[in-house]
């Protein structure tokens, strides 16, 4: 049974970052094992979940926000094995519950797209980025445009 939790007690930020190891996600600190970073990310958040099956972090997802106009979704991760099972839709409407009168942006992976579409997302016209390095989900000057 998936439990939700939207704290993280200190002896389970190894679990978090196991989640981002296996997804790839969270900008790649979870493949380098950054757990400070990534506690420390967590710890400066406006709103996280966590979806857990026992001991195992199987989803999980995080808010910046100033609380008061904007609120960005980071981080939304959630094991292979469990996907098509609601945790990523739960996780989203923990974010987002208490906080609908934001204007809430994420940036989605390449497969994540029509999730978001389902549960009320749209694409920005004229969203713009700057990654630390160079990404795939980034149009850059240099390249012929498609």
């Amino acid at each position: 049974m998936i439990t939700y939790r939207t704290d993280i007690k200190e002896d389970e930020w190894e679990k978090v970052v196991d989640l981002y190891d296996e997804t790839n996600m969270c900008i790649g600190l979870g493949r380098m094992r950054e757990i400070n970073k990534i506690r420390r990310a967590f710890k400066k958040s406006h709103a996280v979940a966590l979806a857990w099956d026992n001991d195992v972090v199987v989803g999980a997802g995080r808010m910046i926000s100033d609380g008061e106009c904007y609120g960005w979704i980071h981080d939304i991760a959630v094991l292979d094995s469990y996907r098509k099972q609601g945790i990523g839709r739960k996780v989203m409407e923990m974010l987002i519950e208490g906080n609908e009168s934001l204007l809430i942006g994420l940036t989605s992976s390449f497969e994540a797209v029509d999730f978001y579409s389902k549960i009320g997302f749209n694409k920005h016209k004229t969203a713009m980025a700057k990654y630390p390095g160079r990404s795939d989900y980034l149009y850059y000057d240099d390249e012929p445009t498609q």
